[in-house]
């Protein structure tokens, strides 16, 4: 049947929207998650304005994380009949407006409720994106997609925190707070103009059926390897500064060179795994826990050297980032390919890993355990993701399923 002029425009005018909507949703996610990594260059200034001290201000990270993880699961399970697309806008501009009363806040009080009101929305809206962008993708573009929508996290915290913490300290902070407000007013402005009706699907699910599928054995399974994985590379990581001064012996300025360093390796290595996961979900995952086996292994060694220190410090990067889309696909996969509540859940476990890597790690520094010692600690706790997964792969060639 031959196509139609009218029938022709209209494709490439979806498939512009279709790109549009695609660009818009990391950017999104990026404005999003800025402002997680703004807060932590400006807790002085906080501390001072709010007359608190710093380590109370902390619990403002604290509080947003804790929320998150807790918090998000709950948003995504209530709101499963909500369409994506009106899910998505909704909940960008409740972050908005979290983010209007934080930047107004007479009180530390205040500024944590409004802190945690925006927490609440973190998980659900970046599993919503991802879901929208792998519903408007082809199948064999799935991890892509993912990769594509989890590069802004990576982003905010290369570039999102610092250019936050530039603008909170060339006019005070309040004012960085107020920019993430109208970025993501002006981020839920273009959704609503590019995204699709439905975000890609149409969604509607009860609450019953997405908890059920949280419930699946691949998905739990998935869940786990996520959270093991994560300890393992932030047991090191959490202490990263502190090891770069005194078992390297860099300066500070050096140090916040490296964790740039780092940032970028975690940006590289999102945007490949993607691709890389779109052959081989459960292959990818199990080469990229093998890679960050082996960095792990190395990496207390390596900090004594300052060359190798750069390398390793990359390195951690590379393997971390590029198991975030493959983990987040496997997840998503188990899940049937359309649960946010899977995805938030998954979100939730990667902030469970970082907590528990960094408690992990804090007890290991108070026993006497040396600083190059944790990477080693990582490299033990990744023997049970690492057998997991292998396990899985196996499972899946004698059943002739796909990878």
């Amino acid at each position: 049947m031959a196509v139609t002029t009218d029938e022709a425009h209209s494709g490439l005018v979806e498939g512009r929207t279709r790109t549009g909507a695609l660009l818009a949703l990391p950017l999104c996610v990026f404005a999003l998650c800025s402002s997680e990594y703004v807060l932590v260059g400006l807790l002085g200034d906080i501390s001072q304005s709010l007359k608190v001290s710093v380590p109370s201000a902390g619990w403002l990270l604290s509080a947003y994380a804790l929320a998150a993880a807790i918090g998000g699961p709950a948003v995504s399970a209530l709101t499963a009949r909500v369409p994506l697309k009106r899910l998505i806008v909704v909940l960008m501009l409740v972050f908005a407006l979290a983010n209007v009363f934080v930047a107004a806040a007479g009180s530390f009080g205040m500024m944590v409720a409004a802190r945690t009101v925006a927490a609440l929305t973190h998980s659900t809206f970046a599993a919503a994106c991802i879901v929208s962008a792998v519903r408007m993708s082809p199948p064999h573009r799935a991890a892509s997609a993912v990769s594509w929508v989890t590069a802004g996290f990576t982003a905010a915290t290369v570039f999102g925190g610092p250019l936050g913490t530039l603008i909170g300290q060339q006019w005070g902070w309040r004012s960085a707070f107020w920019a993430v407000a109208g970025v993501n007013v002006v981020g839920a402005t273009v959704l609503v103009a590019l995204l699709p009706a439905g975000g890609g699907q149409q969604r509607p699910q009860s609450v019953r059926s997405e908890v059920t599928v949280l419930g699946r054995g691949p998905v739990l399974l998935a869940l786990t390897v996520t959270t093991l994985s994560q300890i393992a590379w932030f047991t090191p990581y959490a202490y990263i500064g502190p090891s770069l001064a005194d078992t390297t012996g860099l300066a500070p300025t050096m140090v916040t060179l490296l964790l740039f360093v780092f940032g970028v390796g975690s940006l590289v290595g999102n945007l490949a795994g993607g691709p890389l996961a779109d052959r081989s979900v459960r292959g990818t995952v199990l080469v990229l826990l093998v890679l960050l086996g082996v960095v792990l292994l190395l990496f207390g060694a390596m900090l004594a050297s300052k060359p190798l220190a750069a390398t390793a410090v990359f390195g951690l990067g590379l393997a971390s980032g590029a198991l975030i889309p493959a983990l987040n696909t496997w997840v998503l996969g188990a899940a049937g390919g359309s649960s946010v509540l899977a995805l938030s859940a998954n979100t939730s476990a990667f902030n469970l890993g970082n907590g528990l890597g960094s408690v992990i790690g804090g007890q290991a520094l108070a026993a006497g355990y040396p600083q190059r010692s944790l990477g080693w600690i990582g490299a033990v706790v990744l023997v049970m993701p690492l057998v997991a997964t292998v396990w899985m792969v196996v499972s899946a060639r004698r059943r002739g399923d796909a990878l």
